[in-house]
């Protein structure tokens, strides 16, 4: 797959409104800035902080975790949004 059609799938998956994390969700659940206590899902795009959990870039931020490669550690909640496929 070439990697605009990969890149336009991702930005399918951040600029869905169901993932868009409440600005009291950020702070209470996901530990927004709270160093490794912070979800690692928490993502920004251009429409603010999404959750990526329920989406194809989960298992990459999982691997770099095991890496050790992330700040922010955390897994804070279920996520937001649906497991479904925005094509």
């Amino acid at each position: 797959m070439p990697a605009f059609e990969y890149d336009k799938k991702l930005a399918n998956y951040l600029l869905d409104e169901s993932r868009k994390i409440p600005k009291s969700h950020l702070h209470s659940v996901c530990q927004f800035k709270c160093g490794h206590r912070t979800c690692r899902y928490i993502s920004l795009s251009l429409i603010g902080y999404v959750c990526v959990k329920k989406t194809p870039i989960k298992q990459m931020l999982d691997n770099m975790n095991k890496e050790e490669k992330l700040s922010a550690q955390s897994d804070n909640c279920e996520g937001l949004g649906k497991l479904k496929n925005l094509d």
